[in-house]
């Protein structure tokens, strides 16, 4: 049985089991204290302390090796400048429009019996007038230790920074951090496939103590990011390719269906470069010089798709918990998405963990990221055809402003 069908299975089962405990169940002293607030809390705990383990360590590696990739900008200069431009442009206006289309639905704040430890006013407010100042560690250590996610990040952007620029004489240590990479990548493989358990356990303990109300704002949720997906899908690569180039948007929607297929099934923006590489350049007539670049960096920085998750889950969260957003926590959300994308791993379910970064910064109990894996295996998938859809389309873009497509090869609706 593969991953997404053992995560639906988990999902139905885990709301019927929990329907039930609801129903008929409850109150009972054994099967609130043993049942749910030891067994299944048990599980569903130990995911989210998995979560928190290897998002640390994973950001920082990513970041690093993330930055490194892109030294080849300094080699292509105009060519990488535009490329990585339009990248971080088309994932800030996703997460943007995300929290556009998040503020006009209404959630209803649920009673989730969970004990909410809110910032202290006092130290929020002074991290607001110091904004720019609290992102920068003062020791690096302290930072790890403390869990300060944002100024780990910053850490690791000025370590990749300084060895992009001393590449051959650090060759070793670029090494370590590529290894270091996939270790942490296979290790969040490990943790991904935990989820079925997780997202069951969540689930019945959501639904035994809350009852099937909760089904609707989540419903509500996940309807909120497939429109958002779609528009940014639709408008926003039509948008871009208008103003950008003169390329024909609808041959270039026209030759994403094998595309957006495969992403689909595999999930993974970093499984699907060469089959991306092959699309671009054979169907749209990307130079090979080119698409080898541009694709691959794309998959590292470019996750319009995960961007856009991670806005309407921020928004539903803090609803959810009845949190008010304010100005700050939306600037602060668009920010750190934008920056996060280049450290999110293009494999399946990265983008949630990831998710972790965000909540963190605007004070949103990390307990929610659980309830979002039900139907987060099924905006994985779709996601992941967008981020990889944005790649083909700023390639393609870019290729064109540089005489670096044929335009023959593009036109052909036969190919």
């Amino acid at each position: 049985m593969d991953f997404t069908k053992k995560v639906l299975i988990s999902m139905l089962a885990g709301i019927v089991f929990g329907t039930i405990l609801n129903l008929f169940f409850l109150p009972n002293l054994f099967i609130e204290s043993f049942v749910i607030n030891t067994i299944l809390v048990t599980i569903s705990s130990l995911f989210l302390i998995l979560l928190k383990m290897i998002v640390l360590p994973l950001i920082f590696v990513s970041i690093i090796s993330g930055i490194v990739s892109i030294n080849d900008v300094g080699t292509l200069g105009r060519l990488g400048v535009k490329t990585l431009s339009l990248y971080i442009m088309t994932t800030v206006i996703a997460i943007t429009v995300a929290l556009l289309a998040s503020s006009l639905v209404s959630y209803d704040p649920i009673d989730t019996a969970v004990n909410i430890a809110l910032p202290d006013t006092d130290i929020a407010s002074e991290s607001q007038r110091n904004i720019l100042l609290s992102i920068f560690p003062e020791n690096f250590f302290a930072a790890l230790v403390d869990g300060n996610v944002i100024q780990v990040l910053v850490f690791a952007i000025f370590i990749g920074t300084a060895a992009s620029y001393v590449k051959d004489q650090v060759s070793e240590f670029i090494k370590i951090i590529e290894n270091l990479n996939k270790i942490f990548n296979q290790m969040v493989m490990f943790i991904i496939s935990f989820t079925p358990f997780a997202v069951f356990a969540l689930l019945a303990k959501t639904f035994a103590l809350q009852g099937i109300d909760v089904l609707i704002p989540l419903i509500k949720y996940f309807l909120t990011v497939v429109i958002v997906l779609l528009i940014h899908f639709i408008f926003t690569y039509s948008l871009i390719l208008k103003l950008f180039s003169n390329l024909s948007i609808k041959n270039f929607y026209s030759k994403l269906k094998e595309l957006i297929i495969f992403t689909f099934s595999t999930s993974s923006s970093n499984a699907s470069i060469p089959y991306t590489m092959k699309i671009v350049e054979n169907k749209y007539g990307v130079k090979k010089s080119f698409a080898s670049f541009s694709i691959p960096l794309g998959a590292t920085i470019n996750m319009d798709g995960t961007a856009i998750m991670q806005g309407c889950a921020a928004f539903f969260l803090a609803s959810y918990y009845g949190i008010d957003l304010v100005f700050m926590d939306f600037l602060t959300i668009i920010v750190t998405a934008t920056v996060a994308s280049i450290g999110t791993a293009g494999i399946p379910s990265a983008g949630i963990i990831m998710l972790s970064l965000i909540l963190t910064q605007v004070g949103i109990p990390l307990e929610g990221i659980t309830l979002l894996l039900g139907v987060d295996r099924l905006l994985d998938m779709m996601r992941t055809s967008i981020n990889v859809s944005g790649d083909t389309c700023i390639t393609c873009i870019v290729a064109s402003s540089e005489k670096l497509l044929d335009l023959k090869k593009y036109n052909n609706s036969n190919n």
